[in-house]
Formats: C-alpha cells, sequence, structure tokens
C-alpha cells in the first residue's frame, strides 16, 4: 500500500501543468504603431494614449538611439496621464529600411550638409506622427513634442512651423547637431500666441552646457521670459539625465502641468550666458 501511495504521488507530480512562463516586462507603455512619412519612410513607434483631454506627447531621440530610451520618462509620463507615442526616428531602432528597400543603420545617414541632410528630413517623421495621432481622434493643438539632443532640435523646428503645438521640451539642446541649425528656428517661435519651452542640460556637457544658455537667451527674445525655462542637471546627456538626476523626471512633469511662470525668473538663479547675436544664415531654414 505504502508503494501504491507513493507511485501515485509520482505521476500526481509527472502530470501537474508546467511552470508559467515569465512574461517579459514591456519597454514602453502603449502598442505598436507604423507610421508612413511624405518622403516614404515606415518608422516603428509605441503609442499609449491618455486621458481625454490631457496632452500627448511625441518622443524624439537622439543619435544613434531609439524609441526604448525613452522608457524612464515613458511610463511616469502616461501614468500622469499624458499620451505617450515614441518613434524609431528614420535610420534608427527599427525604422531602418529606406524608400528604396535598402537596410541601413544611423551611421549612414547623411549629415554633413545642411541642404542634404537626413537628420533635417526627420521633421518628416515628426509630421508623420503628428498624422497618424490626428487620424486616431488626437486633436493637433494637444500633440506636444519632446526630443533629446537633434531630437530636440527636430521637435523645435517642427513647432517653429507649426503653430498649433503646445508645448517644446528639449534635453541636451544644441545650435546644430548633426547640421541641424535652431537659431532661426527659435526666432520664428515668435509670435502672438506663446509655445512654452523647456531646455534641459548637462553641465558636465561640454557642447550642450555652452549652447543651451545662448538658445535660453533666445528662447526668451522669442517667446518670452514667461514661456522659456532652462535646468541644468550636473552629468550626462540627453535621456541618460534622467537616470543620473532621478527628480528630473518629476521636475519635467511638474513644469508639463503649469509651463508658464507667473513671474520671471531671477538673472542671478539662471545659468544664462548673453547671446552672439548671429545673422540669419539662409541656409538655417526650418521650412
Amino acid at each position: 500500500m505504502r508503494f501504491a501511495g507513493v507511485l501515485v504521488a509520482a505521476l500526481a507530480l509527472g502530470s501537474a501543468a508546467p511552470a508559467a512562463v515569465p512574461v517579459a516586462k514591456p519597454l514602453l507603455p502603449g502598442s505598436p504603431a507604423e507610421l508612413k512619412t511624405v518622403d516614404g519612410w515606415a518608422l516603428k513607434a509605441v503609442f499609449a494614449p491618455g486621458t481625454p483631454g490631457k496632452t500627448t506627447f511625441i518622443l524624439l531621440h537622439g543619435t544613434g538611439q531609439r524609441k526604448e530610451d525613452w522608457k524612464r520618462l515613458a511610463f511616469p509620463l502616461n501614468r500622469a496621464g499624458y499620451g505617450v507615442m515614441a518613434v524609431d526616428l528614420r535610420g534608427h531602432g527599427e525604422s531602418r529600411t529606406t524608400p528604396a528597400g535598402e537596410a541601413i543603420t544611423w551611421k549612414k545617414l547623411r549629415a554633413t550638409t545642411r541642404a542634404d541632410n537626413d537628420y533635417v528630413d526627420m521633421s518628416r517623421d515628426a509630421e508623420a506622427a503628428v498624422a497618424w495621432l490626428a487620424g486616431q481622434g488626437v486633436p493637433e493643438d494637444s500633440i506636444g513634442l519632446i526630443g533629446a539632443e537633434v531630437g530636440g532640435s527636430v521637435a523645435l523646428r517642427y513647432a517653429a512651423t507649426h503653430p498649433k503645438v503646445p508645448l517644446v521640451v528639449m534635453l541636451s539642446p544644441g545650435m546644430k547637431w548633426q547640421e541641424v541649425l535652431t537659431v532661426n528656428a527659435l526666432r520664428a517661435m515668435k509670435r502672438p500666441i506663446p509655445t512654452p519651452i523647456l531646455m534641459v542640460y548637462s553641465a558636465a556637457d561640454r557642447t550642450s552646457s555652452k549652447e543651451a544658455p545662448i538658445m535660453y537667451s533666445f528662447a526668451k527674445g522669442a517667446v518670452g521670459d514667461s514661456y522659456a525655462t532652462l535646468i541644468e542637471v550636473p552629468q550626462e546627456r540627453g535621456t541618460r539625465m534622467f537616470q543620473a538626476r532621478r527628480a528630473l523626471i518629476g521636475e519635467v512633469i511638474d513644469w508639463l502641468g503649469d509651463p508658464i511662470r507667473s513671474e520671471p525668473e531671477p538673472l542671478e538663479s539662471l545659468s544664462t550666458g548673453t547671446p552672439s547675436i548671429q545673422p540669419a544664415d539662409d541656409d538655417d531654414s526650418v521650412e
């Protein structure tokens, strides 16, 4: 009898259901989306809708990066009720097939001249993201842009020619990342209804630490002191600043909820520089 009991127990163990396979944690909130640009690129993106009435943000990464680099910001943003769309820009991540069918990486993108520049053309990627969201019923005037490094330049240049954009955030802004010029885009932001702009840079970033304060001065001249905000963090660049300073995520989300200062910030509390006034450059077009 004892043997039979052991045998029954062994058979029961052998017939037990297999252990459940752990479900991989998603790298971004939302579901896959595919965008089509006017010049033929098919772009991969992930979209998570927000609370009705809240802004939806398109997230544009930097050179050599991908949409998943936004994970530290995307989840908190979506939990705060904002819609989030992270895009793999042309030549990056899963968006590496050209309109001609050639598989490339970002290292093959052209950035040597201002007239023939794949990064300048990324404004069409932002345009495709806005068009896709509009097709889902998201009002165009509730679609903001957040970009890192050259993605911030793309965001700014798009906003400069699309006044419905309600907010722009630039992480590690630069005056000519990948020869995508931004000074004239900042000048073009001067209009009757200002668009709030947030710039975040790192003191350890040799490029952005010099150029962000200059760009901030141009931004104040265009949109006004109350509509331009500058934040300095100690180290890192682009989306990596969220890892270096966790509190930055909350600071950005707080700004998104209240982007207009009631009173200008005291000059002594800002890390600003005097803008080196530059003549308009015909090549620095934002169209």
